[in-house]
């Protein structure tokens, strides 16, 4: 008898089993359910978060990491941009954009050097074009001529406002130089020049920028536009032609813009040169008769 009990004792499943093997089995059933399934999608949609979230810091870290050396690129400048203009605007924002992560704050940072540089019309975009290469879209301010002073020689644009210090022309690119100016230049770039003399030296040089022989004229005179509002072109050749009243100001009886432009044209088209290598001076304001001096 003694050793049926314990055949009986080993051969019988533990209660702790039969209940581990109900609650599997009705789990299994309870998994089948609409409700079960839902559980379950459920909860694997919460782990997936779960673990999304463990893994994005660490990619955070490494797109954040700090970049060394920023490579600045320009989408497009214009053929008149020299040189020491270039690196001058690129290393103002290759110095605040080394050693950030080249995250938006920096490259917002950015815009707005370049927009207060007072080297651009607009900037219309600063983007992230690799991982360490930045692109800038922009415009810069288009430099009309230089303007001499006592101080020396700076850029003017088309409105006759100061352009920043290191505005710089390609060297092939002319720019015709106005001289003798009654005031100084502004303390502050994009300010405009005081005078009347340097608008309308400004005036006259829209007139005449897309003409043929524009590379012949290398500066135009203000000495003359206190006493009389006249203006002189003052050629590579070192003759003079006296231009006379700003477009829209003439005097009675002075040629208006329009025939002094149409006579310098023939004088280029007869020979070559709007100042015919005359060495002195050239009147081109009487209504009727072109004045050799």
């Amino acid at each position: 008898m003694a050793s049926r009990r314990s055949n009986s004792r080993s051969t019988a499943t533990p209660r702790w089993h039969r209940r581990l093997l109900s609650a599997s089995g009705g789990m299994w059933q309870w998994s089948r359910t609409r409700t079960g399934r839902t559980t379950w999608t459920a909860v694997g949609v919460l782990a997936l978060l779960l673990a999304t979230v463990a893994v994005i810091p660490t990619l955070s870290r490494r797109v954040e990491r700090p970049v060394d050396q920023v490579e600045v690129r320009f989408s497009s400048l214009p053929g008149w941009a020299g040189p020491s203009l270039l690196d001058h605007v690129t290393s103002l924002a290759e110095s605040r954009l080394n050693g950030t992560t080249l995250a938006r704050g920096d490259l917002q940072a950015v815009h707005q050097d370049l927009l207060d540089s007072g080297f651009f019309e607009v900037v219309s975009q600063v983007r992230r074009s690799g991982t360490d290469e930045i692109t800038v879209d922009a415009t810069l301010v288009t430099p009309m001529a230089k303007v001499r002073d006592r101080h020396g020689t700076a850029l003017i644009d088309t409105a006759g406002n100061l352009m920043p210090p290191g505005c710089g022309v390609s060297g092939d690119v002319h720019v015709v130089t106005i001289t003798n100016p009654r005031y100084s230049r502004p303390t502050r770039p994009r300010q405009t020049w005081t005078g009347g003399d340097v608008a309308a030296a400004i005036r006259v040089l829209k007139q005449i920028s897309g003409a043929a022989w524009i590379d012949q004229v290398e500066a135009i005179d203000l000495t003359k536009y206190a006493a009389s509002g006249s203006l002189v072109l003052v050629t590579d050749n070192g003759s003079r032609i006296v231009w006379g009243s700003a477009p829209g100001a003439e005097k009675a009886m002075e040629s208006l813009q329009e025939w002094k432009i149409e006579r310098l044209d023939e004088l280029h088209r007869l020979s070559g040169r709007i100042d015919q290598y005359h060495s002195g001076e050239i009147d081109i304001t009487d209504a009727s008769v072109v004045i050799k001096r």
